[in-house]
């Protein structure tokens, strides 16, 4: 499930601009792994990513080193990030999917519009880079067709209407679904509970107790006072909690 070896090559591409350092620190995490030196694999890796390398292969051989290490919840939360980075990063979604059934807490989340859920599962099939290249590939098609329709003869015109409305309406949904992942990705309203037992109560300090979370459960974080988070769960619960039981995604 640590997947090191196979994203070595990517990260590696994105080091120069960082530096030897990096470089360094990258290997040093490849050999600690190969090693099942999991914590001196994490550490490695941790300096890089605390240097400002923003990577979802980096944050996904993290959650990897993390789960070999016993580190549920931090697993959990570098698997998030790696989703963050490239929604797309199918093996951290299967790695998180897997993780995250080994969670203490089982919170059945609203079920989401089905039109909502299917966008949802086309968006993260290509990277917003890729969705935002077919969006000009689907738009220049849609312009070489109005140039068809308003050139052609009569049947090209037939064609090129139909097709050019095709075009359109698939580059316009390429469109949507390269804001959409742009727009979760600027989103960090998301928080990991990495502490084994987080209390949250109905108000902050000296509030009533409501219920407690275990490492690893997903929250989002709606308001903050002091050092407190008004935090929401995916069934809908809402509380407050100490910021320093959860980690922001």
């Amino acid at each position: 499930k640590g997947g090191a070896a196979a994203a070595a090559l990517l990260v590696l591409l994105a080091l120069p601009a960082r530096g030897q350092d990096a470089d360094s620190l990258w290997r040093s995490g490849v050999d600690a792994y190969a090693s099942q030196q999991w914590n001196e694999a994490v550490a490695a890796w941790q300096a890089i990513a605390d240097g400002g390398l923003e990577s979802s292969e980096l944050y996904y051989n993290l959650g990897g080193a993390c789960y070999k290490a016993g580190d549920i919840a931090h697993a959990v939360l570098w698997y998030e990030r790696a989703l963050k980075a490239d929604p797309s990063n199918a093996d951290a979604r299967v790695n998180l999917d897997f993780v995250r059934n080994q969670l203490q807490d089982r919170i059945e989340e609203v079920p989401e519009f089905f039109l909502e859920a299917w966008g949802r599962k086309m968006c993260w099939l290509l990277p917003s880079a890729t969705w935002a290249v077919l969006f000009l590939v689907l738009f220049a098609g849609t312009l070489a067709m109005l140039l068809l329709f308003l050139l052609g003869s009569r049947g090209a015109r037939k064609a090129g209407f139909f097709v050019g409305i095709a075009l359109l309406l698939g580059a316009l949904l390429c469109l949507d679904f390269a804001f959409w992942q742009k727009t979760d990705a600027r989103t960090a309203d998301g928080a990991i509970v990495t502490v084994p037992v987080a209390e949250v109560k109905s108000s902050p300090g000296s509030g009533v107790s409501l219920f407690v979370l275990h490492e690893g459960t997903r929250v989002k974080l709606l308001d903050e006072v002091g050092e407190w988070d008004n935090i929401e769960l995916a069934d809908g619960r809402q509380g407050w909690m100490q910021k320093e039981y959860a980690e922001r995604i």
